[in-house]
């Protein structure tokens, strides 16, 4: 199971209800926090995972994808870790873990502070560019693979993924 700590603004968008839910029981390799952001007069949507700080930036979603949040976090999760040099077997745990996923309030200031740096990155990135010229694509393998957190002990979200299947779960 997947918890995703939404801020009260963005549960407000959403179909499904925010759970009370107990995650201290919830590994942080499972649990993630998502706010909603506007790049270009566009909104968005950054999802991070609290152990790792993979990150998965979505654009332009349209309301019916807002009615399916959860299909739509899975699948892009799968592409985005299909994009990146994750290997297999952490791949294919976070994905089976993605099959239930609840939504919790925001837990994780930690997170959320990651989150709001990489905001920042996002838009000094895109400042000369306009929304068209934006590659979503290139914008998360970047996010990822590129941007380094001081509070990561193997600085790159992809890395310390990597690490934490390495060292079995620890």
């Amino acid at each position: 199971m997947f918890t995703i700590g939404v801020t009260e603004k963005l549960a407000k968008n959403l179909p499904m209800e925010r759970q009370d839910v107990d995650t201290s029981d919830v590994p942080e390799i499972y649990r993630w926090q998502m706010n909603q952001f506007v790049l270009k007069d566009t909104e968005g949507i950054i999802l991070m995972n609290d152990r790792t700080a993979i990150t998965l930036i979505l654009f332009g979603l349209e309301k019916e994808q807002y009615e399916n949040m959860d299909n739509v976090i899975r699948g892009s999760l799968k592409q985005l870790l299909q994009m990146l040099r994750v290997k297999e077997e952490s791949k294919d745990d976070v994905l089976e873990k993605s099959k239930k996923i609840t939504l919790t309030k925001t837990d994780n200031r930690r997170t959320l502070g990651r989150m709001n740096e990489a905001l920042k990155m996002l838009e000094a990135s895109t400042e000369d560019a306009t929304y068209e010229e934006v590659d979503a694509v290139e914008m998360n393998r970047w996010m990822n693979e590129d941007m380094m957190y001081l509070t990561l002990e193997y600085d790159t979200p992809v890395n310390e993924l990597n690490r934490f299947y390495d060292k079995g779960h620890s």
